[in-house]
């Protein structure tokens, strides 16, 4: 893997810099004006019942949530997905540590519910044992994850989380980035349609 080209450490500069602004003015907001600032947050996200701010407040604008923001907004940049454009079939692993392909997982479907608190893994065997939680909750698909150099989630720029479609390798559907502003009621409506 190559030196990015010099456009894309510019594009990566002016992120930086937003992201620093941003983090900034949050802080100070959340000083000067906390109540405002936690009604601002609670009706963004009146959808979510197991949204519960006391979990959010301590972390938001700290300097773990900057290096996360600024992560995910760089990795934003190497988005190479556009709804019906051809699907990166990148390589993932099944729990049972066979390799193969997301479009290979992608076969029967996709239908994932809730999330899972997970922490960062050292390598591909915390990767595996944390997937197996997801277990526990009975997902209706296959569970497979990235591998270590996480291929799949830079091409998708699927972090925090993003839905999407795919079909027969072509981009169906793709969700703007969550957790707040991604819509599963989309990715139904793209579901029924095509079972029509």
């Amino acid at each position: 893997m190559g030196l990015p080209q010099a456009g894309l450490w510019l594009r990566r500069l002016w992120v930086l810099l937003q992201v620093a602004l941003q983090v900034a003015v949050g802080k100070v907001c959340l000083i000067l004006f906390p109540t405002r600032v936690k009604q601002h947050i609670v009706a963004m996200n009146r959808k979510n019942p197991h949204f519960s701010y006391d979990n959010w407040a301590p972390t938001l604008y700290s300097v773990q949530y900057f290096w996360f923001v600024l992560k995910v907004r760089w990795q934003r940049l190497e988005d190479r997905t556009e709804p019906g454009g051809p699907a990166p079939n990148c390589p993932v692993v099944r729990l049972s540590g066979q390799r193969c392909t997301i479009w290979d997982f992608m076969q029967d479907g996709w239908a994932f519910k809730n999330n899972v608190n997970i922490r960062n893994h050292r390598d591909l065997q915390d990767r595996l044992q944390a997937a197996r939680l997801l277990l526990d909750r009975r997902p209706q698909c296959p569970v497979v994850v990235d591998t270590m150099q996480n291929q799949s989630s830079r091409l998708y720029a699927a972090l925090p989380e993003r839905l999407y479609v795919l079909q027969e390798g072509r981009i169906l559907y793709k969700g703007k980035p969550g957790p707040w502003n991604y819509h599963p009621e989309e990715v139904r409506a793209v579901l029924k349609k095509l079972h029509s």
